[in-house]
Order: structure tokens, then C-alpha cells, then sequence
């Protein structure tokens, strides 16, 4: 009997209108035990996060779609779901000067692996500590 993937309670909202990359990215992050809700625009993504009913741990978006842009999206979910952590990806090698503190940035291409390891280890971070040192502390 196969146990169940340390990833299984993790949910990732994906977005991005390549319906290529969609398939792709889709199936590694299934692969991968994570449960994935998958949009083609910004539109639809806020769409089915306001209709799921549990944790969104990630949003993985394309910063530029049609419509709505990743990171329009990646504002208004995040004032809807300021917990849920924010991955864009991009061709643009701008993608550096749009982030906001706590986003991520992934360029476009890359390999599984990278998309893989990145997810991971940004879900496995823990929230800053400094809320928890006294005063003057770093």
C-alpha cells in the first residue's frame, strides 16, 4: 500500500493561459502529491479561489496573461488570502522588479526539478521570527 505524499494537504492555484505549460506544470505538481487548481487567466483563478472551500498554500503564476496580469492577481488574492505565499514566473527577466516582500520569482524556461525544488522549499518556510524578538533585536 503507498503512503501518502508528504504533500497531499498542500494545495497550489496555478495560472497561466499556455495551456502547454498548463498540462505540464499540472502533472509535475500532481506527481508531486500536491493538490492543483488550475486557471487560464487571472479572472478564472480568482474565480475558483473564492468558490474553494479550504487553505490555498501557493499561488504559481505567469506574470503576463491576458486580462488580469499575475501579478494584479497575485495583489487580490493576496487581500483575499494574505496567507497564501506567491510564486510568479516569467520570460520577462523584469520579473525582479515586481515583487512584493514574500514573493517569489522563478524565470522562464525552467527545468521540472527547479519548479519542483523551489515549491518545495518556499512551502516549507516558516514565517519570520522577528514578531518574536524583544525590541532592538535582529
Amino acid at each position: 500500500m503507498a503512503s501518502e505524499s508528504p504533500n497531499s494537504d498542500k494545495t497550489i492555484l496555478f495560472a497561466d493561459d499556455d495551456g502547454q505549460l498548463q498540462k505540464f506544470v499540472a502533472a509535475l505538481l500532481h506527481r508531486c502529491g500536491y493538490k492543483v487548481i488550475v486557471a487560464g487567466n487571472g479572472e478564472e483563478a480568482l474565480q475558483k479561489a473564492r468558490e474553494f472551500d479550504g487553505i490555498i498554500h501557493l499561488l504559481l503564476s505567469d506574470v503576463e496573461m491576458p486580462g488580469m496580469t499575475g501579478i494584479e492577481l497575485a495583489l487580490q488574492l493576496n487581500q483575499e488570502r494574505p496567507d497564501t505565499k506567491i510564486l510568479l514566473i516569467s520570460g520577462l527577466a523584469t520579473g525582479m522588479l515586481v515583487l512584493n516582500s514574500g514573493w517569489q520569482f522563478l524565470p522562464k524556461p525552467f527545468m521540472s526539478d527547479m519548479l519542483r525544488d523551489r515549491i518545495r522549499d518556499f512551502l516549507s518556510e516558516q514565517p519570520p521570527i522577528k514578531n518574536h524578538l524583544p525590541d532592538g533585536a535582529i
